[in-house]
């Protein structure tokens, strides 16, 4: 494992597995610490793979952008393990080509998302992002809509059916 930027990645990663329940405070077999470290080692060379690919696929313009992109997605990825969306034990899907998926999917959403925005990177270890909208985008990318339900017609119905019974 040579590249820290993956492990950071990896331990997100990982760490959401232990938020769910994949990787058992109490396991039956192995010790838990030993299920981890395997999980590391699966998870960076899953992780590694899925760089790699889409880096082949996709060219923001500069290796900051990728690296943002990829980082956020590895984000989003991590919640969607953390809060179940990605099953512990899923039936209909193998759970690692699923987080695979998952995370190319997050990957080309935000980059699509950043289409038109600027990102400027600043110098520092810690790379703190602002981002700004170029003048060229126009504020109707995100429709607003109201809807409104007729609530009481539905409960005073409800309460005659209930009187005539």
């Amino acid at each position: 494992m040579n590249d820290s930027f993956l492990f950071d990645c990896v331990v997100t990663l990982c760490s959401s597995d232990h938020i769910s329940g994949f990787i058992s405070p109490n396991p039956v077999i192995d010790s838990r610490d030993k299920i981890t470290a395997q999980r590391l080692s699966f998870l960076y060379k899953l992780v590694k793979q899925v760089k790699d690919n889409i880096e082949q696929q996709n060219n923001l313009g500069s290796q900051a952008k990728n690296k943002y992109c990829f980082e956020r997605a590895i984000q989003l990825t991590s919640s969607d393990i953390s809060s179940g969306v990605i099953a512990v034990e899923p039936i209909l899907y193998d759970r690692d080509e699923k987080i695979s998926e998952v995370i190319a999917f997050y990957f080309n959403m935000i980059a699509k998302s950043l289409i038109g925005l600027s990102i400027e990177l600043s110098t520092e270890k810690e790379c703190e992002v602002i981002i700004e909208k170029s003048p060229e985008i126009k504020d109707t990318l995100i429709e607003y809509k109201t809807v409104v339900i007729p609530v009481y017609k539905k409960m005073k119905k409800s309460k005659i059916k209930k009187g005539k019974r």
